[in-house]
């Protein structure tokens, strides 16, 4: 695949990890061996929580889909930020940030 330009960023292919596999930024060079373009990591909150209680997944067989709740399930953004500065993965990573459960809407901006 070609690189690829995009609102000022380079990426060597178009062809990217969204977020979600990756919570914490536990496996961002594990997953760079794989060739994508880009790595999203998260979701992170500013501090770690649980998540919501399982279940979480649930499949609707008629529909052939799966709806995950999990629930932001991840350690808190210092600990991303730890594993990010320790990566070698020397391309673009976005990280997809949200809320904690107990974070008023109003307070989250």
């Amino acid at each position: 695949m070609q690189p690829t330009d995009c609102m000022g960023l380079q990426f060597s292919n178009p062809v990217g990890l969204a977020a979600g596999l990756d919570k914490n930024g536990d496996y961002i060079d594990a997953l760079a061996e794989l060739g994508f373009g880009f790595i999203e990591v998260g979701t992170v909150t500013p501090r770690p929580q649980a998540g919501n209680d399982r279940p979480r997944l649930f499949r609707i067989k008629q529909a052939d889909a799966i709806i995950n709740r999990m629930g932001f399930n991840n350690e808190g953004v210092d600990y991303l930020i730890d594993n990010v500065k320790r990566c070698k993965y020397k391309g673009n990573i976005g990280i997809n940030i949200g809320k904690n459960a107990d974070t008023p809407v109003e307070q989250a901006a």
